[in-house]
């Protein structure tokens, strides 16, 4: 019985650590790094964006927690190049990790 608890907590830990390196992998592979704060523009409907000092992304993903106007955080993303908007305020991304600061 000892035994069988310590193959199962091997097998769980051997899965943590590749689901883990996975997500390590997803944000290595970002294209974008960058510090800003979470912005409500009442364009076109209204939407969410992240604006730094140089350029206004446009989230395609922003989870909900992070929809707070003001929220400063810290991203990692790539830019969705086939996607088109016509809020046309800066560069469509995929948030890859996202974290507040």
């Amino acid at each position: 019985m000892m035994q069988q608890i310590k193959q199962l907590l091997f097998i769980l830990l051997i899965a943590l650590t590749i689901t883990h390196c996975n997500d390590l992998k997803s944000s290595e592979d970002a294209e974008l790094y960058f510090e800003g704060e979470v912005t409500y523009m009442e364009i076109e409907g209204g939407f969410w964006a992240i604006e730094t000092d140089q350029e206004t992304y446009e989230p395609t993903n922003l989870p909900s927690e992070f929809q707070k106007d003001g929220l400063e955080v810290t991203v990692s993303a790539n830019v969705e190049e086939n996607i088109d908007s016509y809020r046309m305020v800066g560069p469509i991304i995929r948030i890859v990790d996202i974290t507040k600061r």
